[in-house]
């Protein structure tokens, strides 16, 4: 059989296909991810899978038990609102900071971020491509802000955010309402306001928070 994954780096490769599987749902919240079987589907040996499962257990997408193996996290409706609301107010401040900063080279890279975004992803592919931007635009701010308290406690809730961020894009008109309130937010920093900049990240924030409850069944 083809592997799936060619040896070049290959923990990175296989951490990034477990990590798309699971947000495409070809690993339901709750199932065990069998090792064997990904060995099989990929063609390499149960190290890097381990390692990979691991990495994704760090980042609270998936959940290590002894002895009967790796499980999918299921997302409870109050731990959405509980991340999504610690994320509204601290990335609020992020951007409020970074506005006053922020440099013409920094505005550039998130423009460039924003034009990755603006098709919708309607495959695999533009879906991850998608996400990957999204969370770069995010970052670049997380950066400009120059506030290293301020950021780990960002890196902490990253964390937590990583398969909640990954499944709300896939959820009824919320990749087109990210698309126009990115835009939004980053004419506000072009213009210098850090109020109106927190404000309406704040709002972005609070709009996928609402869409992720609204569809709490499909977080789940």
């Amino acid at each position: 059989m083809e592997k799936l994954i060619p040896n070049t780096n290959l923990r990175d490769r296989v951490y990034d296909v477990l990590k798309d599987m699971i947000v495409l749902r070809e690993f339901a919240p709750g199932e065990k991810i069998n090792e064997e079987t990904i060995a099989k589907q990929t063609g390499v040996s149960r190290t890097p899978i381990r390692e990979a499962l691991c990495r994704l257990e760090n980042e609270n997408i998936i959940k290590l038990i002894p002895r009967r193996g790796a499980f999918v996290l299921k997302q409870s409706e109050d731990t959405v609102r509980e991340v999504l609301e610690v994320r509204e107010v601290l990335e609020g401040l992020v951007t409020r900071l970074a506005t006053l900063l922020i440099d013409d080279l920094t505005i550039q890279k998130l423009n460039r971020c924003l034009e990755k975004i603006k098709p919708v992803p309607d495959t695999k592919q533009n879906l991850m491509k998608f996400t990957q931007a999204d969370i770069r635009f995010h970052s670049i701010l997380l950066d400009a802000c120059q506030n290293r308290m301020l950021q780990n406690m960002m890196e902490t809730v990253n964390t937590h955010l990583q398969i909640i961020r990954l499944r709300t894009v896939v959820l009824p008109g919320r990749a087109k309402k990210t698309v126009d309130e990115h835009f939004g937010i980053l004419k506000v920093i072009e213009a210098g306001d850090s109020q109106q900049a927190e404000i309406c990240m704040r709002k972005h924030i609070e709009s996928v928070r609402a869409d992720a409850i609204e569809h709490i069944d499909r977080m789940e």
